[in-house]
């Protein structure tokens, strides 16, 4: 009887027995080159070779799949595993995202922007905390279908109801819904490789976002803008820059007042990392040479002042990229604003006033990126986010740099599945235990 009990313990001792992400993936034969990419780069995957033995710092990991990595053969001419070990470390760093995401964490409307381990300066340079820290990377998760624009639907990307993660340059891989366990957390099979963040005009280019980065060029402020961190920048498309003529060229007006094209691409920088999940309705935001925007959110579309986003979450090094299917006009701020709906917008740039500070500068060195839970892991949608009147305007996000409106730090996200994985550890031992006694009596 006695030896029934140890056999029973062992049995469920084995079976709670927490597994390192290479051997939960290994009997997987479609992630054995993931496997392999693991064992030839111990220094940099120590944290996916080992037990994890802490419940606290949960993480979950996009493992790609044997067809990623024989898609990237073919692309690049060589295999990933030629690469530098630091790069495969950012590259590793960057699949691996916080907090244990389960399904209905991805599903949320609207998507959702995580945090990665990246914190390599080339690829995130973004705000600076108040701490003094650099907040890490960030991926976009959906399964709806915001490639194109900013309306929301629902994507069927194939039988296995995929998601998409967007990373560098709005670059997105395909993930299937159904997750696997680790003793560090869950992990996704993914279908490629995260694109690394590159700069700003490097990530408009990618988007043929190509008028804009032109005006940067001919106003000479390229260099500042990729260099500026916690930046957002909402682009004309190039249909829309066509309708300012010679502007952009040589003969165009550069300089001279707030319809030259320095004032226009200022006024298209935004101080704060801003994406999709944080622009609130309502909100005023205001840009980088001191002009109001409103954002409004009205049948699934978002729109800043009357220009309508049509390309969305395009990540870059030091913050993100949008695309706009137009010129924003000027916000009409002699009206009592209460309600996107009877805002008014300036279409001619004649007589607009000089602008005046939405809210008092803040003079705190950043803090743009939001957080949601106690380990600084999810940036919740608009729906959990805290939000601020319009009259006041954002808290954050001002010229000085203090960046976007912060989300709820409730940890309300990532609550319910450590919960679940408490009590379903103590529901297993209880288990135990009730047939031990039950074996011990018989």
């Amino acid at each position: 009887m006695k030896s029934t009990y140890l056999v029973i313990v062992s049995i469920a001792i084995t079976t709670v027995h927490a597994q390192s992400l290479l051997e939960a993936t290994a009997p997987y034969p479609q992630l054995s080159d993931f496997n392999g990419l693991l064992s030839a780069f111990p220094d940099v995957a120590t944290n996916l070779l080992t037990n994890v033995t802490s419940i606290l710092n949960r993480q979950t990991i996009l493992v790609p799949s044997n067809d990623a990595f024989e898609n990237y053969r073919r692309q690049m001419g060589s295999n990933i595993s030629s690469l530098p070990s630091s790069d495969i470390g950012d590259i590793l760093n960057y699949h691996t995202l916080q907090g244990g995401l389960s399904s209905p964490d991805i599903e949320q409307p609207g998507g959702l922007i995580s945090s990665t381990a990246l914190a390599d300066p080339k690829y995130a340079n973004r705000e600076v905390l108040n701490n003094g820290g650099q907040p890490p990377q960030v991926v976009y998760l959906s399964s709806s279908d915001t490639s194109a624009g900013a309306k929301i639907k629902v994507r069927q990307v194939n039988a296995l109801n995929s998601f998409t993660v967007g990373s560098g340059a709005g670059s997105e891989i395909e993930l299937e819904q159904t997750p696997g366990n680790w003793s560090g957390g869950l992990f996704y099979v993914v279908n490629g490789f995260l694109t690394l963040p590159m700069n700003q005009t490097i990530t408009m280019t990618a988007r043929n976002l190509t008028s804009f980065v032109l005006g940067l060029n001919r106003t000479n402020v390229t260099e500042g803008t990729n260099a500026a961190k916690g930046l957002t920048c909402v682009c004309p498309n190039n249909e829309a820059f066509a309708s300012m003529g010679d502007l952009a060229n040589s003969n165009g007006n550069l300089t001279d007042g707030l319809g030259s094209l320095l004032a226009t691409v200022t006024r298209h920088g935004l101080t704060g990392s801003y994406y999709t999940t944080n622009f609130t309705d309502g909100d005023l935001i205001q840009s980088q040479n001191g002009y109001p925007i409103l954002v409004t959110r009205k049948n699934g579309s978002i729109f800043l002042n009357d220009a309508q986003l049509v390309g969305t979450n395009f990540i870059a090094n030091t913050g993100c990229v949008h695309a706009l299917d137009r010129i924003m006009g000027f916000l009409n701020t002699t009206t009592n604003i209460t309600t996107p709906a009877n805002a008014s917008i300036y279409r001619d740039v004649a007589n607009i006033p000089t602008p005046t500070p939405l809210f008092t500068p803040s003079t705190e060195s950043g803090g743009a990126i939001p957080t949601t839970n106690a380990t600084g892991d999810i940036l919740l949608p608009p729906s959990t986010a805290s939000s601020t009147s319009p009259a006041a305007g954002p808290q954050t996000g001002s010229v000085t740099g203090a960046g976007a409106p912060k989300a709820s730090a409730t940890g309300a996200s990532d609550a319910p599945t450590l919960l679940s994985q408490h009590l379903g550890l103590l529901i297993s031992f209880s288990l135990i235990l009730v047939t031990a006694v039950l074996l011990t009596v018989i």
